[in-house]
């Protein structure tokens, strides 16, 4: 179970903006419903595109994040949640898509490092493996961390990653420069 302090209060995540698109194949609808139900108690906007089959849901809400990039709702920061057995099946297919990086995350310190070094903008989890709880805290940490950020990696979130400093930080900045570029690779490459 992924611990938090007793005295922690849960944030209300409403800065920035944020809207939550999540969608589930049959394997993480309980989970995904569990999700939304929490973002909605919490007043955070959500679309949810419902149950289908992983590789579809994925494609779904990849589609939905990349359509609002192109919109430049500048006010409005779209990321993803996707719900399957494992995680692992709707994160593959959601990162055919440029632009999107879909982590599969089963504990808090993926999701910190998900979103501090690889700036996911989607969290992928596996009903078979996270509890609603611990999916609730995860998607909760996921909304609240930003790129760029030194993550701490404690249960309870208060052991600060050792290995961050001012390199990685400087790294951190032009990766997305970099991450483009094998994107843009690949496409030509698939396309022969």
């Amino acid at each position: 179970a992924v611990k938090t302090k007793k005295h922690e209060k849960q944030p209300k995540m409403t800065e920035p903006k944020i809207k939550v698109i999540l969608a589930c194949d049959g394997f993480g609808e309980d989970l995904k419903n569990t999700l939304v139900q929490h973002l909605q108690s919490n007043n955070i906007p959500t679309k949810d595109l419902g149950c289908d089959t992983y590789y579809d849901a994925s494609a779904k809400v990849a589609k939905e994040i990349l359509l609002s990039k192109e919109e430049e709702e500048a006010e409005t920061k779209n990321v993803g949640v996707l719900v399957c057995g494992t995680g692992m099946g709707v994160g593959m297919i959601a990162n055919k898509f440029p632009g999107i990086r879909a982590a599969t995350c089963e504990n808090m310190a993926a999701v910190r490092c998900a979103r501090a070094v690889n700036d996911a903008n989607v969290l992928c989890l596996g009903q078979l493996v996270t509890s609603a709880e611990d999916g609730k805290v995860m998607m909760d940490e996921f909304l609240k961390h930003e790129f760029i950020a030194r993550p701490n990696l404690g249960d309870g979130g208060d052991t600060p990653a050792p290995w961050w400093n001012e390199n990685v930080e400087a790294f951190l900045k032009g990766s997305m420069e970099g991450i483009q570029r094998v994107e843009k690779d690949a496409l030509n490459y698939a396309s022969g």
